[in-house]
């Protein structure tokens, strides 16, 4: 299964798949966008192996500048599903979605598009690689989110602010 509808908060066993369909988003991005990136990477849950995620893949994008943005081809883009998100604003961060079903906004991917190398890019991937080689930190953010997901099964924003501190431990030892 990969997708969630907006707000809502489901998580699933981990599944070796992700990396496969990462893989194939990261062909066709670079077929649309990747002239005007520096890296694809996975990120997010879906690439910490062992542990239940949301079924949504995490794309982080790597641009020179966030002003790359705007030569997207966001046409094209939108013919593969890919929506950007201008109503969410980050610092630093443009937000890109893929729809699988409008009507529920059922969210398969998730583009973050950020500088290259720059906070967003390094905390994200430190925050991935760092789960990955600390299986027992991982667990425990697991274990965080389980809870969390029950208790706000229909408040993503609720979920995501309540581990963000969880996140941001693990981001100081970088």
């Amino acid at each position: 299964m990969l997708g969630v509808n907006k707000g809502e908060v489901i998580l699933v066993n981990h599944s070796d798949n992700w990396k496969r369909l990462f893989d194939k988003e990261k062909s066709l991005l670079e077929k649309i966008i990747g002239d005007k990136t520096k890296d694809i990477q996975q990120f997010g849950s879906t690439a910490v192996k062992g542990i239940e995620a949301k079924p949504i893949i995490d794309i982080l994008v790597g641009v020179k500048s966030l002003k790359d943005v705007e030569k997207f081809n966001k046409e094209k883009l939108k013919e593969a599903g890919y929506y950007h998100l201008s109503k969410v604003q980050i610092d630093g961060k443009e937000v890109f979605a893929k729809f699988t079903d409008l009507e529920n906004l059922t969210k398969t991917h998730i583009l973050h598009v950020v500088e290259y190398e720059g906070s967003w890019w390094n905390e994200h991937i430190f925050f991935r690689d760092y789960l990955n080689t600390n299986p027992s930190v991982a667990k425990e953010y697991e274990s965080l989110k389980t809870y969390l997901a029950a208790k706000y099964p229909n408040d993503e924003r609720s979920y995501t602010d309540e581990k963000k501190q969880f996140v941001d431990d693990i981001i100081k030892k970088m």
